[in-house]
């Protein structure tokens, strides 16, 4: 059975969803895209370059026009000292997959500053800071709850047995949130500062297009409807009727009630290609979705594997190698390739239903050329959909 997140909306008035920026999930998102840039095809260069100073100190938001309006992180400018990237990837089991539900908007307002969201997790309640830090370090909230694990010996060595299993730098977190929590929060609060710092370039030119599309989603949520507008921002996402919902296909399942948890939609650049769905007990639930060019046809995973699926036969990787080089049309490729011209056609029809092939018309002639670029791309496509 696949796995979901539903977004519930029956009952649910549309203010129930909100739009907004988040200066902190962005910052949280861009440390992820440095952490583990093999999830993000398009930021490895970015990424890449924190470890050396940038050369352009003012460089144009748009630099490459494959990527306008810029929504990919373009190159560095910013970058980070050998301490603070050492101290990035210790600290890097909170924002990893599952990311610290602080990390993220804990209410459905958007447009804060990054101080006021941080000083969100200054105040949080310690035994709740360290319930939510044990999750991140563990890697999930199934399982045995860790409300009382600063108290309870069977969470703490619960705790510190699955931090273990996975690696050595959540087991030392799990070691210093149970030790000293407050002095971690500490730690963690001055690390998201400092990172902040050494991003400033990066970030602000991330938020500048985060801004520009902000008007472009909520005039969609309040012409389509919140259900419709948050089915397109995800290929592999749906909105269906009966009652309202949108599914989103996750590698986890969930179900959000939006009548009683409101949702924030927060736009990123540096969190592509994944879409988040973060929903826990007690706090809004927040939808970080990435932000790709305006002319980006960035396929879902059945996309990915139909076009996979059809480029295996044979036959239709004859003719892509003829039409490769040159447009032809379906007689000629029937001459060149020994088939008839009806099987030419059904190897054509599969290729165009799977949106490799482009089609140009002179009088009553169609030629097809293969889309070179479809194609090129499949390798990158396939990775962005088994990360998403």
């Amino acid at each position: 059975m696949p796995l979901s997140v539903v977004l519930s909306l029956s009952g649910a008035p549309p203010s129930r969803v909100a739009v907004g920026s988040s200066p902190l999930a962005e910052l949280t998102a861009a440390l992820h895209a440095y952490t583990e840039a093999e999830h993000h095809p398009r930021a490895i260069h970015w990424a890449r370059g924190l470890e050396t100073h940038g050369t352009d100190p003012d460089p144009d938001p748009n630099p490459d026009p494959d990527l306008s309006p810029a929504p990919a992180p373009a190159p560095t400018v910013s970058a980070f000292d050998p301490v603070l990237r050492r101290r990035v990837r210790d600290w890097a089991p909170l924002w990893s997959s599952y990311r610290a539900r602080y990390l993220l908007p804990l209410g459905a307002v958007g447009d804060r500053p990054l101080g006021a969201e941080v000083e969100d997790i200054a105040r949080l309640p310690l035994p709740l800071f360290a319930e939510l830090t044990a999750y991140a370090i563990r890697g999930g909230n199934s399982g045995m709850p860790l409300d009382r694990v600063l108290e309870e010996r069977a969470q703490r060595e619960g705790l510190l047995e699955a931090a273990e299993r996975r690696s050595t730098a959540r087991s030392e977190l799990a070691r210093r949130l149970l030790h000293a929590p407050e002095s971690l929060r500490t730690d963690l609060l001055d690390l998201l500062d400092r990172a902040a710092r050494a991003l400033e370039p990066d970030l602000a030119r991330a938020a500048r297009a985060i801004s520009g599309r902000l008007p472009e989603l909520r005039r969609a949520v309040e012409h389509d409807g919140p259900g419709r507008a948050l089915a397109a921002l995800d290929p592999a996402a749906s909105y269906r009727d009966g009652p309202p919902r949108v599914v989103f296909d996750k590698f986890h399942h969930g179900i959000v009630n939006v009548a009683t948890t409101p949702v924030l939609v927060v736009p990123s650049v540096f969190g592509g290609p994944h879409l988040l769905v973060k929903h826990e007990p007690g706090f809004a639930a927040v939808v970080q979705y990435p932000l790709l060019p305006e002319s980006d046809d960035q396929p879902g995973y059945a996309t990915v594997h139909r076009r996979l699926e059809v480029l295996r036969d044979p036959g239709r990787q004859r003719i892509a190698r003829a039409i490769a080089r040159e447009p032809l049309t379906p007689s000629e490729l029937a001459t060149r390739s020994g088939m008839s011209l009806p099987q030419v056609s059904r190897h054509l029809a599969r290729l165009r239903e799977a949106g490799l092939v482009t089609v140009e018309r002179d009088g009553r002639r169609a030629y097809y050329q293969l889309h070179l670029e479809r194609v090129r791309r499949l390798g990158d496509d396939l990775l962005t959909a088994l990360f998403h």
